[in-house]
């Protein structure tokens, strides 16, 4: 699938104790991360930990950079195959993985390699309630989860994940208009996309990250 390369706003108003949260907080939980690009004005130094729920594997890959996270020293791996094994190269080896205790391909390779850990407490620690969502007449049953964020509280994963979403487009849109001459200047570039697309384009990945939950069931089970 494309990379969504300019994020649409969901119109959810953006909290601002979410915002003084993401940026002060040593451990930093990401719910769902989609597959778009993430701007080039975010960074999180005083991010010691970072802490993947179920996060889309390109979502992974365009935000696990030394950039964004100069600072890390944990990450809580809670997420699916991020396609892409090596990604631990990315940082050297004093970055500590610890990962569900479940057998996973992934999360097996990573012990193995002794990059890793694997711990029985990570899931009960930040996933703490599931709810079953009935679609039409029984069919397209999906599922919701409540998370334990540090220093935060229990929250609802979806809007957890919303937040985060408005904080990327709020910091996008400060970014793109950083470079105007006047108050009020809007750039329109060559490449300028509808709403009306990006948006379609937007569904379509919420559509396949369905996939991405049923692999995430799996690492929940029996928990």
């Amino acid at each position: 699938m494309a990379q969504i390369t300019r994020l649409v706003s969901l119109s959810k108003n953006l909290n601002q104790d979410f915002v003084k949260h993401i940026n002060s907080t040593k451990n930093l939980c990401l719910y769902k991360l989609g597959n778009h690009s993430i701007p080039k004005n975010v960074i999180f130094p005083k991010a010691h930990t970072l802490t993947l729920i179920n996060c889309n594997r390109n979502g992974i890959l365009n935000i696990f950079t030394p950039t964004i996270f100069p600072n890390l020293v944990n990450i809580n791996y809670l997420s699916a195959d991020p396609g892409d094994f090596k990604l631990y190269e990315r940082y050297n080896d004093k970055l500590k993985w610890v990962f569900p205790n479940k057998t996973y391909e992934f999360y097996d390779f990573m012990v193995k390699a002794g990059r890793g850990k694997k711990s029985q407490e990570l899931i009960k620690n930040y996933v703490t309630n599931k709810k079953i969502i009935d679609g039409k007449n029984g069919f397209d049953i999906s599922f919701e989860f409540d998370l334990n964020i540090p220093d935060y509280g229990i929250v609802n994963g979806d809007w957890w994940r919303s937040q985060f979403y408005e904080y990327l487009v709020h910091q996008q849109n400060i970014d793109k208009y950083s470079n105007c001459m006047y108050p009020g200047e809007v750039p329109i570039g060559p490449h300028h996309h509808s709403q009306e697309i990006e948006e379609e384009t937007l569904e379509k990945e919420i559509v396949a990250e369905k996939l991405f939950d049923c692999d995430f069931e799996g690492i929940l089970s029996d928990d």
